[in-house]
């Protein structure tokens, strides 16, 4: 038998919390870059009317609107949270719309009060005169021009809002949908626990009256693979070597419950070796080939455990040569626990993992397919 794993030694969470921040810097870089271009495009079309005009500075289109559109940009995120407080459980319309129209007025008078602030510091640092007018008359000219930016924004936060409502009712239906999975994985896995203990007890007291001595090294056998079988409980997935700590004890206690009748032999490449799989998903076909195959068997019989990466799939072949009855279903379909394997690998794995049973020249062959994919250390 070859096994080998590696030892993996960075954590996914260091690296989650990188992408997140990395998401973060770039939508706020998209942000600014959105923005930057909305200043830009209107101010390239001012320009053109100034230097038709032929006004003696040509950067002040550019700061007219960039100092406009930058402000807005910034009062944006202030809008979005103000619609965002408006948007909750307990606002009526009658208190939205009020609370919009004092929204609209602080955006007005904040907005016009920043931009020309913006503008007098750039004039000054000029030595460049400027007298836009008087305030009423600032304010009568740029409110109307508010006004319709004010709805826009609304508009564009009401869009954002629903956006990522449905997100995070996306978010919490995939929770609730893998809580469920997870739920229903630890109740097929609870039913391999005893269905392994009660047939490995069985075998133990079945030879404890004719040889002590091997009884006593079989209970060894068990008290190792309960110990194996304890973390298997607090896991949904690990490597095919550990699997095969209790899988390879587990063949031992049946070669010596049935002595020269049974050969065995464990086949896994180290590819495979470190390939993930459900905790105690080898028992029930290992455990099914002894039962209806060396158990019914009237001579010698063999029970291999070969493990292969074929392509991106981990193919694990349980093959004896005992032979099933025909006339049996539950032989046939691998009885309970492969029934309940069955079940788990469709909870993890939908339509990605298979069970086939087959028969050819005398062997009887149990195939588990899973996607190949590393155990975490």
């Amino acid at each position: 038998m070859s096994v080998h794993l590696e030892s993996a030694t960075l954590s996914a969470a260091p690296a989650a919390a990188l992408r997140a921040t990395r998401a973060s810097v770039g939508l706020w870089i998209g942000y600014v870059a959105f923005w930057l271009g909305v200043g830009l495009f209107q101010a390239v079309a001012e320009w053109q009317h100034y230097v038709r005009r032929g006004d003696p500075y040509p950067w002040e289109p550019f700061l007219w609107e960039l100092s406009s559109t930058a402000v807005v940009g910034a009062l944006a995120i202030v809008v979005h949270a103000w619609n965002g407080r408006l948007l909750g459980a307990g606002v009526g319309w009658p208190m939205r719309i009020a609370g919009h129209l004092a929204g609209l007025a602080a955006f007005a008078l904040a907005h016009t009060a920043l931009m020309y602030a913006l503008r007098f510091g750039v004039y000054r640092l000029a030595g460049v005169p400027y007298a836009p007018g008087s305030v009423g008359f600032v304010l009568g000219y740029e409110a109307p021009k508010d006004a319709v930016t004010y709805a826009i924004l609304v508009g564009m936060s009401l869009g954002l809002h629903v956006f990522l409502r449905e997100q995070r009712q996306a978010q919490e239906l995939t929770h609730v949908n893998e809580q469920l999975a997870q739920a229903r994985l630890a109740w097929l896995q609870a039913q391999i626990h005893p269905h392994f203990l009660f047939n490995t007890l069985n075998l133990i007291s079945s030879v404890m009256h004719e040889d002590v001595e091997r009884a006593d090294r079989i209970l060894c056998e068990l008290a190792e693979l309960l110990r194996e079988s304890l973390g298997a409980g607090r896991m949904t997935m690990h490597a095919l070597a550990r699997e095969l700590r209790w899988v390879v004890p587990f063949l031992a206690i049946m070669r010596q419950r049935f002595g020269d009748k049974l050969a065995t032999q464990v086949d896994v490449d180290a590819a495979a070796a470190a390939c993930e799989l459900p905790p105690l998903a080898l028992m029930a076909p290992v455990e099914n080939a002894v039962k209806h195959g060396v158990a019914r068997a009237s001579g010698a019989a063999q029970v291999r455990v070969v493990g292969r990466v074929v392509g991106e799939r981990l193919r694990l072949d349980v093959v004896d040569t005992g032979g099933i009855d025909d006339g049996d279903p539950a032989a046939r379909d691998g009885g309970t626990g492969l029934a309940d394997l069955r079940a788990r690998l469709a909870t993890l794995y939908g339509t990605d993992a298979s069970v086939t049973l087959e028969r050819h020249a005398g062997e009887t062959c149990l195939r588990i397919e899973l996607p190949a994919r590393r155990a975490a250390a």
